[in-house]
């Protein structure tokens, strides 16, 4: 579900304010500068502080819905000042799609990156697709050129999270899913501006998502517990290293399957309140249990586990084990039935190697695989928590210890 259908996408160099690319040293050819002015169409009002650039039509308009797609520039990104007016120079000959952006409001280029709707085609060209916020200019060298552009306000989200103890649920990630014909998958991030169709729950459940084309949605809020190592040196920095463990999703309606949750429309510019999730946690047991080698029954330290659903083997949790591990361990898992896979299982050798004199962290720990295993599949039924399951893996046909004698 995490596949992202944008994040090849060069243009993410673009997101910050201001990006300016040097140019090659033996670049001769005669620019010029282009200009303008952006508008939000909803107010009227200037676009103060929006991002404004510059991409090739050509590799623009040979983009396909739904296709790999990638576009490689080069360039300078600039803000618009108080009055929404731009300037970019040393801009060199070409055509080119003037592309603007601003918080709330729709990235032109958006619905040539977004999952193809039902009705598309791979033979839809992107020059159907651009709107008319993204004006098409021709620059010639030595020729400034004067342009506006008019940014359209898209759909925004609102609700609260809650645990159905009526507490808020803070600090959770909350992502738009759009649906395709054989499913749902998540909404890339914007791929021009500083804007993202996700945000975070504040500390009382609340959440806002902003900017989205119009399009059937669904809400994913993702459980996660991670493991943090941290190290402060003598002058104050700070570094982290994060690892997540666990990871459990809730969907619209408080379904745990995107398959099963409520989905709601949204039209250009609504301002659509009170989607609010509520996190089943009264319904929620965890899990525990080992590995074991099915030839002689020693407990094995390394492994993927995943917990699926009987009838389409869709994942519903997953988790691993890691050095500091006895066992494994679901933490949260709604009750029903479930299908326990384990993948990858392995005899490991954790092994802490030193970095560097004066690096943060001291350490690191490598990991070396003594002997692997086959797969195995334990069926489950939760209503409680469960403790004490033993899932035997076999061994892989033909391999040999790599232990030494």
């Amino acid at each position: 579900m995490r596949a992202s259908i944008l994040l090849g996408l060069c243009l993410l160099g673009f997101a910050t304010p201001v990006v300016a690319q040097q140019k090659p040293a033996d670049e001769a050819v005669a620019t010029t500068t282009v200009s303008g002015h952006v508008y939000c169409a909803d107010t009227n009002a200037p676009a103060r502080m929006a991002s404004v650039i510059l991409q090739p039509a050509g590799a623009i308009d040979a983009l396909k819905p739904g296709g790999d797609n990638h576009v490689s520039s080069h360039g300078e990104s600039v803000e618009t000042l108080l009055d929404g007016s731009f300037t970019i120079q040393h801009v060199p000959p070409g055509t080119y799609y003037v592309i603007a952006s601003e918080p709330g409001y729709i990235s032109p280029v958006a619905s040539l990156f977004l999952p193809a709707s039902d009705h598309a085609t791979t033979e839809d060209s992107a020059a159907k697709r651009i709107p008319r916020s993204a004006p098409r200019i021709t620059v010639q060298a030595n020729l400034p050129v004067t342009v506006n552009v008019t940014l359209e306000r898209g759909a925004a989200v609102s609700g609260t999270v809650l645990y159905d103890d009526g507490s808020p649920a803070s600090g959770l990630h909350v992502m738009v899913l759009v649906r395709i014909k054989d499913g749902w998958v998540h909404l890339p991030s914007n791929p021009v501006g500083n804007s993202s169709y996700s945000a975070s729950t504040d500390d009382q459940g609340n959440y806002r998502i902003s900017g989205l084309p119009a399009r059937d949605y669904v809400l994913e809020v993702e459980l996660n517990l991670s493991k943090t190592t941290y190290s402060i040196d003598d002058h104050g920095s700070t570094s982290l290293s994060m690892n997540r463990f666990y990871s459990l999703s809730i969907y619209s309606g408080g379904k745990t399957r995107p398959k099963d949750a409520v989905s709601f429309s949204l039209s250009l510019g609504e301002e659509r309140h009170g989607e609010d999730i509520e996190i089943p946690i009264s319904r929620m047991h965890s899990v525990h249990g080992s590995i074991v080698a099915a030839r002689d029954g020693h407990v094995i330290n390394g492994g993927q586990l995943s917990l699926l659903y009987p009838d389409d083997k869709s994942e519903a949790s997953h988790t691993s084990l890691t050095k500091d591990d006895d066992g494994f361990s679901f933490s949260f898992v709604p009750e029903g039935d479930y299908i326990l896979r384990v993948n990858s299982a392995s005899d490991n050798e954790y092994v802490e190697i030193p970095n560097p004199p004066h690096s943060s962290p001291p350490t690191r720990t490598e990991t070396h695989t003594v002997r692997g295993y086959g797969s195995a599949d334990y069926p489950l039924h939760i209503g409680s928590d469960l403790a004490g399951i033993v899932v035997a893996v076999p061994d892989l046909a033909g391999q040999k210890s790599q232990l030494k004698p």
